[in-house]
């Protein structure tokens, strides 16, 4: 697995793999805007040759771009379904210019309306997305969830319904988040649990579609449906867990992402201990 984390993009996007080669990170994952809003500044040309320049200078791979939080493709009104369909095609666009083949994005949250009507609008507003959007490469990739309110992608089940809706296949996707999933319900701390987990992504999803990893332990129970990070090994997972993915072959080439507390000192603590779980 290629270690990394969500890396800051303060000062601008250029000096994102500066901060990555501070973190020690291998990989990283970024926004490329404010995550909370729905504006989307123009990318500078020079922030993004500098960009490309410092990934390569500093060894660092590409990772992921991780959507804004506003984005909810699942939702009953029109206006944010409307912006969400708009963020995200420029994202795609966005990735493209920067050498970023994935873009991460939590599926949405039905509101009420119900999840069949839900997974739907997803279904139909990723077709949309890559029809209006100019990229020819990036891809979307579906996060999996805690499953808090009415949050959808918690079960595997629902990421396969909107994967398999999609027509170009090679442009979708998923993420697990070792945290969500875990909250979700599906056990990872010992072989045969995760086995059992993996085993049921790959039945039920593929696991050629999984193309990158958040590496979170959760700070509550297994099936809490609560999304809450914790440093690695000092969670309900434990460090355990983290060895069977950090060592899986199949997974030798993803970027494994921390999205754990702690900034950057924390990050380059979790990496270290996620790299000592490594079995050579």
């Amino acid at each position: 697995m290629v270690l990394g984390a969500h890396i800051s993009i303060a000062g601008g996007i250029s000096n994102a793999p500066i901060y990555g080669k501070d973190t020690t990170c291998d990989t990283i994952q970024i926004f490329t805007k404010n995550q909370m809003q729905w504006k989307i500044p123009v990318l500078n040309a020079d922030e993004v040759r500098i960009f490309k320049s410092r990934m390569k200078e500093n060894n660092i791979l590409p990772g992921t771009v991780h959507s804004s939080y506003l984005v909810n493709l699942a939702s009953a009104d029109s206006n944010i379904l409307r912006r969400s369909i708009c963020d995200l095609a420029q994202e795609l666009e966005r990735a493209e210019v920067l050498g970023i083949n994935y873009v991460v994005f939590h599926p949405g949250a039905h509101k009420g309306e119900g999840e069949e009507s839900g997974l739907k609008r997803i279904s139909d507003s990723i077709k949309e997305i890559f029809s209006m959007s100019q990229s020819k490469k990036s891809s979307l990739i579906l996060e999996t969830t805690a499953g808090e309110g009415t949050t959808l992608g918690y079960k595997f089940e629902h990421l396969a319904e909107i994967v398999d809706s999609v027509n170009d296949q090679e442009r979708i996707g998923v993420c697990i988040d070792t945290c969500h999933i875990f909250a979700a319900g599906y056990d990872i701390r010992d072989e045969i649990s995760y086995e059992r987990t993996i085993s049921e992504f790959d039945r039920i999803i593929g696991l050629k579609f999984l193309k990158a990893v958040h590496l979170n332990d959760s700070k509550k129970e297994l099936s809490s449906r609560m999304d809450r990070h914790e440093e690695i090994g000092c969670g309900k997972i434990g460090l355990k867990g983290f060895s069977f993915f950090v060592n899986d072959e199949r997974f030798k080439s993803l970027p494994g992402i921390l999205e754990t507390p702690g900034g950057t000192e924390g990050y380059k603590k979790n990496l270290s201990v996620l790299r000592g779980l490594v079995i050579h």
